[in-house]
């Protein structure tokens, strides 16, 4: 058995390697990321400006000057418009016995139908099959046979159903890119009852809720 001067010894020893439960849970937690500020709002609003045509940017120019909560209830809005005008159109396109206005001379329209038909698939809508028919049928130089210029329209009626919905989404959101000066001119005519019925409150509520705990 060892003195008790080797004892003494040997624990200081170990305490001073072995860190102290004190300094193990004294560290702080990492601090919550902080909300966007009031200038990543104002950048985006610039990026979104200077993207849009000219003949739009007269309605938005001076949002650049509007209080924060105008600018990101513009932004909300903007949002909201893309959202109800994509989903409002797929629904509407589902039930008119499968006919599609004819964007295959649209260049984006092949693009758009690989891109929703990876979307669709990763969502389990649609089936890899219905993706590679999209790709063959109406990819590319392929799709001119399926619309001619003096057609209006697109028939899918005779299509597998998940080739109709990627289909339906690309037609959409061509048409909800077209409309984007109408969503925006709806959406800056919105946005000061936007702020002060919707996110004024909002606002108020959460610092009411933080600030009580």
């Amino acid at each position: 058995m060892p003195p008790p001067r080797s004892i003494l010894q040997t624990y200081r020893l170990i305490s001073q390697r072995k860190p102290s439960a004190h300094r193990l849970f004294s560290t702080p937690p990492p601090p919550p990321s902080p909300p966007p500020s009031a200038k990543d709002v104002r950048s985006r609003l610039h990026r979104l400006n200077d993207r849009l045509p000219a003949s739009v940017r007269p309605y938005t120019t001076p949002l650049l000057r509007a209080p924060a909560t105008h600018i990101t209830s513009f932004l909300i809005l903007h949002e909201i418009t893309a959202v109800i005008s994509l989903f409002g159109l797929v629904a509407a396109f589902h039930y008119n016995n499968g006919l599609l206005p004819d964007m295959s001379s649209n260049q984006l329209f092949e693009e758009q139908t690989q891109k929703f038909g990876r979307w669709l698939r990763k969502k389990g809508w649609v089936e890899e099959v219905d993706v590679d028919t999209v790709a063959e049928e109406y990819g590319g130089d392929s799709a001119h046979h399926h619309g001619e210029a003096e057609r209006s329209a697109l028939s899918v009626q005779g299509e597998r159903e998940g080739v109709r919905l990627i289909l339906e989404f690309a037609t959409a959101y061509l048409i909800t890119k077209a409309l984007m000066p109408v969503r925006i001119v709806v959406s800056v005519w919105a946005t000061p009852w936007f702020s002060r019925a919707v996110l004024s409150p909002l606002g108020r509520g959460a610092r009411g809720l933080f600030g009580r705990k």
